[in-house]
């Protein structure tokens, strides 16, 4: 059985943590890593979550989130682990190229490996619970459900549901590279035969 070990964004496979620069965009707002939406979760207080997305990086969101003045969803414990899922298939959605890196490892072990965390990661010694890596897994056991070509790019109405098709988002920075890396992607691919593995809802009528 094959495993993979990651924790820090520069080691090999360090584009699966959280820190890792690659912006999602989740409840119409755009979060810059998966650590800042997951943080910025936690609380009822929106004007809580609206600073966590503001801060300029990962680990100042991490710091914030954990910060015992700010009171916690009362039901934060039985959500946490759907909050990350969100996050993650958000960010593999919308990011063709972590997609296909996740998607090549097939069917290895994931494992966030440090002994900074016994929940997330696996304690360092194996005797965590390793909740990261095995969503990750499961993230990649639901996009290879939809395809398993680790080249496709998903449809726009697939890797940000919330996005609505004349939103401004489209046309300027990570919607417009999507936008325009996709429709190189489907003329390439054969518009018809994407349009059939993929058609378009009612709000999208006329993209292809």
């Amino acid at each position: 059985m094959e495993i993979i070990q990651f924790y820090k964004v520069n080691d090999p496979y360090g584009e699966f943590s959280n820190f890792a620069s690659s912006p999602i965009v989740l409840e119409s707002q755009v979060w810059p890593t998966v650590e800042h939406y997951f943080q910025a979760s936690k609380f009822e207080d929106f004007r809580i979550g609206d600073m966590i997305r503001s801060m300029k990086s990962p680990m100042d969101a991490a710091k914030e989130g954990r910060n015992r003045a700010n009171i916690l969803k009362s039901n934060w414990e039985e959500i946490k682990d759907r909050v990350m899922y969100k996050a993650l298939k958000a960010k593999f959605l919308q990011h063709p190229a972590l997609k296909k890196i996740l998607l090549k490892t097939e069917d290895m072990v994931i494992i966030e490996h440090t002994s900074n965390d016994s929940y997330w990661a696996d304690g360092g010694d194996g005797s965590g619970k390793n909740m990261l890596g095995t969503l990750l897994m499961r993230v990649r056991e639901e996009l290879r459900s939809i395809s398993k070509s680790p080249d496709l790019i998903f449809p726009p109405w697939i890797a940000f549901p919330s996005t609505e098709r004349y939103d401004m988002f489209w046309r300027m920075g990570l919607g417009e590279t999507y936008l325009d890396n996709w429709y190189k992607y489907v003329d390439s691919y054969g518009v018809e035969q994407y349009k059939l593995a993929f058609p378009e809802p009612i709000e999208w009528q006329g993209t292809y």
